[in-house]
Order: C-alpha cells, then sequence, then structure tokens
C-alpha cells in the first residue's frame, strides 16, 4: 500500500508540474520499501558468497523504481496537458 502511495505522489507531482526532482524522491522512497522488505535476503545472499547477484538485484531494484516514479510523473505530466 505504501508503494502504491508513493507511486501515485509521483503522478500528483507530475500533474502539478512540481520538478522532476520528484521523481528521484520517489525512486528512493521505493527503493528504501524494498530494502525494508526484502534486505534480510540481501544479506543472507551476501553471507553466502553471491555479492555480485545481491549487488545487481539492488542494483536493478533501484532501476525499476526509478522507471516506475519516472512513468508516473510523465502520465500525471501527460494528464495535465489534455
Amino acid at each position: 500500500m505504501i508503494g502504491f502511495l508513493t507511486v501515485f505522489a509521483a503522478a500528483l507531482s507530475g500533474y502539478a508540474d512540481i520538478g522532476v526532482w520528484a521523481i528521484a524522491a520517489s525512486a528512493l522512497a521505493l527503493a528504501a520499501l524494498s530494502q525494508a522488505e526484502y534486505g534480510f535476503l540481501y544479506k543472507r545472499a551476501r553471507e553466502g558468497g553471491h555479492v555480485d547477484a545481491a549487488q545487481s538485484t539492488a542494483m536493478h531494484s533501484l532501476a525499476n523504481a526509478l522507471l516506475a516514479s519516472g512513468g508516473a510523473y510523465v502520465a500525471g505530466l501527460a494528464l495535465r496537458l489534455l
């Protein structure tokens, strides 16, 4: 639910034309939620010797958060322009 509200806030930011920094703030919030939920798995992977896999997964999570936040922002901006 918190993740949905974060993406919704990014869309509202685009609609209100707040600024592009809202994408980064929303992406960081989504990445922090992912870390809070799956952080123990990252830790287990690092302790098990899978450091590259854990780091790659964390970076992919951040990239997905950026894509979701950016898409929501652009959708809100497009809705404003309609």
